[in-house]
């Protein structure tokens, strides 16, 4: 039973780390790493992390408590909205990314 406990760590922990690599990837080099992920077509979901990080800030400012910091602060707000348009964009970069490497890897 640890043996198999130990496995399953071993690669959530790789998982883990193979994810957070490919976000990083996405910030500082998005041509390649999108590129990358259109290569290996099972990857491609990880494109999708700007959708997920403003999801996740959208229903993290719909609590109650972090909603009223949000109203009492002007720099929570401005971070909040500069955030969320940050990942509209990121995201309509990688869209763009993905129609055109797909394009060009469909012709080969």
């Amino acid at each position: 039973m640890q043996h198999q406990r130990n496995k399953f760590l071993i690669a959530l922990k790789s998982l883990l780390y193979s994810s957070v690599q490919l976000l990083v990837g996405l910030v500082l080099h998005p041509y390649r790493s999108m590129q990358l992920l259109v290569r290996n077509k099972i990857l491609l979901p990880f494109a999708f992390y700007p959708t997920l990080i403003g999801l996740i800030l959208y229903l993290l400012f719909q609590i109650d408590f972090i909603y009223l910091i949000y109203q009492s602060f002007f720099l929570v707000k401005f971070f909040y909205q500069v955030a969320l348009f940050f990942c509209f964009y990121w995201q309509l970069a990688l869209f763009y990314l993905w129609i055109r490497f797909s394009r060009v890897f469909n012709r080969f």
